[in-house]
């Protein structure tokens, strides 16, 4: 009878714990520099691995969860005013690229709105 030696595995982004076999585990760490991490985790970081290395990509998914956890799941409410702040703060960079680029859109008055009414005397 083949017996297959089951380890208990900790992920190094989320702190997720598997049981898996040795094998798996080694094959995992060989892929992402040594480090064990689960499957959720593996695949946020293959969807960074296109504009970044891995090393890159496993510090910022690491970043990303432990800002949830200090965030969102202490205080839901305190994580949507920083996500609101987010994205104001994306929102105001574009506009400035925008205008650093010479695109300012302004309306201009060229004419009236009000149509003048003349009188026959």
């Amino acid at each position: 009878m083949d017996e297959t030696l089951i380890l208990q595995a900790e992920c190094e982004c989320c702190g997720l714990k598997e049981e898996c076999t040795d094998e798996y585990i080694s094959r995992i760490r060989n892929s992402y520099s040594g480090k064990w991490v689960c499957g959720l985790c593996s695949e946020a970081v293959k969807e960074r691995l296109s504009e970044v290395g891995i090393e890159e990509a496993m510090i910022t998914h690491t970043n990303f969860v432990q800002d949830f956890n200090n965030t969102t799941r202490l205080n839901p409410k305190l994580s949507l005013t920083f996500s609101m702040r987010d994205i104001a703060k994306r929102s105001g960079e574009k506009r400035k690229i925008l205008s650093a680029g010479g695109m300012q859109k302004i309306i201009a008055r060229s004419s009236s709105c009000v149509p003048r009414i003349t009188t026959a005397t």
